[in-house]
């Protein structure tokens, strides 16, 4: 699943919002970089929010939601702990899982 479609899932339009907020400034396409450097993407949230401390909020609240929304076993610590050390296997892996728990 892509991150810009989990968004949209569990809050739409927050995925379309995310990705025109990374284009409309020049960060490019907001599913890639969270697949390839989750750290870059925090980093560039955080520039767009004009906060670190939001950008890291909004990634945890992401996995806060999937699991008391949706039921789905993830560590939002961990999930957050994987975008700060740059973890995109980690990222990449529950993206992956993601697609079939939420269908």
């Amino acid at each position: 699943m892509r991150f810009s479609e989990l968004l949209d899932r569990l809050a739409y339009p927050a995925g379309e919002l995310i990705r025109r907020s990374f284009e409309r400034v020049g960060f490019g396409d907001v599913d890639e970089l969270v697949e390839r450097s989750p750290r870059d993407f925090l980093a560039k949230l955080a520039f767009l929010l004009n906060s670190e401390q939001e950008a890291k909020l909004f990634v945890y609240m992401v996995a806060k939601i999937l699991e008391r929304e949706h039921g789905v076993l993830i560590d939002a610590d961990r999930w957050l702990g994987a975008f700060e050390r740059g973890d995109a296997g980690f990222v990449r892996d529950w993206l992956g899982r993601l697609d079939s728990l939420l269908r």
